[in-house]
């Protein structure tokens, strides 16, 4: 909902483990940053983590059409974020002695378009005016044992990620290019499992959506 003067009553955060918060604290979760930036100038805001380990699209567009509580949450919302893709591109990879499996691409893509569109049809219906901020997907690899793959992997995020910024600009949500900041800072960034962020990679997520 939005208060008299338009400030932010409810900041819903969706997505996959990078909402969640997975290898921190839940104090250093990037929604609980966000938030505490956002409450400097509303100190009344709201916000309500429904992030999911290891959602993809898919699992996000049928929460959205059958959780009754997520419905109602994205319709009382003023700003969402969304985490949403890597997931999809996750059984891409075997182990680090195997090559990608470069054959399913052209269905993974072709769905993770269609069912893009679907979450973001099914959002503006349930909610017009809210604002939706939506991250790219950053390439882990050059931080852990498959940058071997790192070249080819970054050509699979890139193309994922044209499609995640045309979707977003279709439903008027707002870009926050994660791979931009991520790129060439991986060490920094990203924990011990070699996919998700570290404290310092969560604080710069904030940050980014902050902007």
């Amino acid at each position: 909902m939005i208060e008299s003067g338009g400030k932010v009553s409810l900041y819903l955060a969706l997505g996959d483990s990078i909402t969640v918060g997975y290898g921190v604290q839940t104090a250093f979760s990037f929604p609980v940053l966000y938030a505490d930036f956002l409450r400097r100038h509303n100190p009344d805001l709201c916000l309500l983590n429904l992030g999911v380990n290891g959602l993809t699209t898919s699992g996000l567009f049928a929460l959205l059409q059958y959780n009754h509580n997520i419905r109602h949450s994205v319709s009382q919302a003023s700003l969402i974020t969304l985490t949403i893709g890597s997931n999809d591109l996750l059984h891409l990879i075997g182990s680090p002695n195997q090559s990608i499996n470069t054959s399913q691409l052209p269905i993974i893509f072709n769905n993770l378009s269609q069912v893009l569109m679907q979450v973001g049809a099914e959002i503006r219906r349930l909610n017009p005016i809210a604002t939706v901020k939506v991250a790219t997907l950053y390439n882990p690899l050059p931080a852990g044992p498959y940058a071997l793959y790192m070249a080819l992997a970054q050509g699979v995020i890139d193309n994922a990620n044209l499609r995640i910024v045309t979707w977003a600009k279709y439903y008027g949500f707002e870009v926050v290019y994660l791979d931009r900041k991520f790129r060439g800072k991986e060490w920094l960034l990203i924990g011990r499992d070699h996919v998700h962020p570290n404290e310092a990679g969560y604080q710069l997520i904030a940050k980014s959506f902050a902007r």
